[in-house]
């Protein structure tokens, strides 16, 4: 049945070689290449290739103005589509139903047009052009991807943070990485738990390195180090310090820099008093020539040694101390608990303000650039005859909010707070936009 259906497939695309069964589909098909779409919704103006396309579009958007449409519902999960051949399509997913099969190998598909798109692998084609560049891709919604990148067009927002993305597989990392901190990746080999890219994280033990700088020869085994490399070349320094203006080629060097101004230690020797550095090296040196230990990651509890951060969370959740001491007696982080805003953005923020109404010579008395920017900020105020916050029952995120408020309504005109308190802006965001 099938070879007798093939044969009858007469009517070929020139442009991709496609058969279809008749000429009008093949009329259909070709739109897809000529971009046609003459099906255009009275409502909004927006143009569709098919008239089914338009149809549920209609049903979709404007679904208020119309009445006594024929539903198709999935028994399986309630979804409703307008068009019954887009329910049959649909119910594949539940019964898993892959009827198209790859020739050169053991893949099946759902869709025909996705076996189309998986030849492409195999024979290399790769119709979808970019005009802005030289990429071409498989498919048009990867080109569609592409072309946002050129236009800058990050319609995917992050509601926690504000930070926007091309794709939405981004947005959805990213809300686990960074907001809900899952680490769902884990390395059968040193035993880490990643947030993501295990594939790369897996040549650095098979010392496979395949991104090559055809400048040099040098090799890399992820593209973003090659990325970075290459700049070493060009000399391009996209990372840019808001405090200063100085250019970095590489985001970590820019966040080691920005300590500067912000006199941040966060890597803390746990068995000193008052000693911290900027950098882990810098504390790994400390442990190894003040402690003769090559462990730097010390347990706050019961002051046992660990090679690796892995090694001290998988040691804390077992720590007899740990248990038995209450956690707000003794945290190693307060800044978890603070606000909103991260304690290490706010004193970014911070120091670019303080930059910006400071004569640099009163910023030297101060001992900007020398010591913590909290440190800075509450010598500010207090010589200005204020009294700056000092209740050591807060957390230091909490301390340097207060105190940032103190500084907002010190030096911001009356008549702009007042439009700022009515509008109920927080104190994270009055600092944002003073610094933009």
């Amino acid at each position: 049945m099938t070879y007798t259906k093939e044969k009858l497939r007469k009517y070929q695309c020139e442009t991709c070689q496609k058969r279809f069964l008749g000429n009008n589909d093949l009329r259909k098909h070709l739109r897809i290449h000529t971009n046609e779409r003459p099906y255009v919704c009275e409502q909004c103006n927006k143009c569709f290739r098919q008239a089914g396309s338009l149809k549920n579009h209609i049903l979709s958007q404007h679904s208020s103005g119309i009445k006594n449409q024929e539903m198709y519902i999935c028994w399986h999960c309630q979804k409703v589509f307008p068009i019954k051949e887009r329910l049959r399509l649909h119910l594949r997913v539940h019964t898993g139903d892959k009827p198209y099969h790859c020739t050169i190998c053991p893949k099946t598909f759902a869709r025909g047009g996705q076996l189309v798109q998986h030849m492409r692998t195999h024979t290399g084609s790769r119709p979808y052009m970019c005009n802005e560049c030289d990429s071409s891709f498989t498919c048009s919604a990867n080109l569609k991807l592409h072309l946002k990148r050129h236009q800058e067009i990050r319609d995917f927002v992050c509601d926690v943070c504000g930070k926007s993305f091309f794709r939405r597989d981004a947005l959805k990392k990213h809300l686990n990485c960074f907001h809900a901190n899952v680490k769902a990746f884990h390395c059968n080999i040193c035993h880490k738990m990643l947030k993501g890219h295990l594939p790369q994280h897996m040549r650095t033990h098979q010392n496979d390195k395949p991104h090559g700088c055809g400048h040099c020869g040098a090799t890399f085994a992820q593209r973003s180090q090659l990325t970075v490399h290459q700049r070493v070349h060009s000399g391009e320094k996209p990372y840019r310090c808001q405090v200063c203006w100085k250019a970095f080629a590489h985001s970590t060097a820019l966040k080691l820099h920005t300590r500067r101004h912000t006199g941040e230690k966060p890597f803390v020797c746990m068995l000193c008093s008052n000693i911290a550095f900027s950098q882990l090296p810098h504390l790994k040196k400390h442990m190894l020539c003040i402690h003769k230990t090559n462990k730097p990651y010390v347990c706050a509890y019961c002051k046992s040694f660990h090679k690796t951060k892995v090694d001290l969370e998988a040691h804390l959740e077992n720590c007899k101390l740990n248990i038995q001491i209450p956690k707000e007696k003794l945290s190693t982080e307060p800044e978890d608990v603070g606000p909103p805003m991260a304690v290490e953005k706010m004193r970014l923020l911070l120091a670019i303000l303080l930059k910006k109404i400071s004569a640099p010579e009163r910023l030297v008395e101060l001992g900007f650039n020398k010591r913590l920017i909290d440190d800075v900020l509450v010598e500010s105020i207090q010589s200005s005859g204020r009294e700056p916050c000092k209740d050591y029952a807060l957390t230091a995120a909490e301390q340097l909010k207060k105190n940032v408020q103190i500084l907002l309504d010190w030096t911001v005109p009356k008549h702009y707070m007042e439009k700022f308190k009515t509008e109920q802006r927080s104190t994270e965001e009055l600092l944002e936009e003073l610094t933009s």
